[in-house]
């Protein structure tokens, strides 16, 4: 439904000025060491739990902005409030399938029953995408969380597949096919996501004041990201 467009002198600019940060998240040491095997179980599992209340959270944030859609009919209100509640739907199904993924790296079930207080690093992901969710534009959330997020997520579940299938019957695991439905999700249908999401950028921020919040909220999310993997790495 939303077609992807050349990209306007600003969101060119945008892409160049964050690059750097979403390389420092996909080329990331956990994941580099995933694609080793050099990756514990234990530091899996502490990946796997702290992360746990961000995608739970997930398509909370989602909602956040969907309450922001304006009203009326025009083309880029119903084309951004569609996009919203189909992806929604499908955010509904991730917590259950990160349970699996975390159940086959040998977390209990009853770690991921009770509140989980991430490091943190961790939690100040979660924090800020609640603040640009509630309090920024639709354009903010949606740069600090569809585009700042499922972006470099679509990436490196893409590098990473293969080598968490090779953990298959290391110590600590029961790994079944239900352990990578959230992998193989994320790696096949998230890399349209965050040029969707660009083309709602376009739509809705307008003037380069505008323009340079969602650069902001789009670099702090990234950054953010990459302490909250650190801290789980360390």
């Amino acid at each position: 439904m939303i077609k992807i467009t050349p990209h306007p002198a600003w969101v060119v600019d945008l892409l160049e000025s964050v690059r750097p940060l979403k390389e420092r998240v996909v080329n990331h040491k956990i994941f580099s060491d995933i694609c080793q095997l050099k990756l514990t179980i234990a530091q899996f599992q502490r990946a796997l739990v702290n992360f746990y209340p961000l995608i739970e959270s997930f398509p909370k944030f989602m909602s956040l902005n969907l309450t922001k859609v304006p009203l009326g009919g025009t083309r880029w209100n119903k084309k951004t409030k569609y996009w919203l509640i189909v992806n929604i739907n499908q955010e509904r199904l991730h917590a259950g399938w990160w349970r699996d993924f975390a159940f086959g790296f040998g977390v209990a079930k009853e770690v991921l029953d009770k509140e989980i207080h991430p490091p943190p690093a961790v939690d100040a992901l979660n924090n800020y995408l609640w603040r640009v969710c509630t309090y920024g534009s639709l354009a903010e959330g949606i740069g600090a969380s569809n585009f700042a997020v499922e972006g470099p997520t679509g990436e490196w579940t893409k590098i990473t597949s293969d080598y968490i299938r090779k953990y298959q019957g290391k110590e600590g695991t029961r790994i079944t096919d239900k352990t990578f439905e959230w992998v193989t999700a994320h790696a096949n249908y998230d890399d349209k996501h965050p040029y969707e999401a660009l083309e709602i950028l376009k739509a809705y921020a307008t003037t380069p004041a505008e323009q340079e919040k969602v650069r902001y909220a789009i670099e702090r999310s990234l950054e953010y990201y990459a302490m909250a993997l650190d801290a789980c790495y360390e």
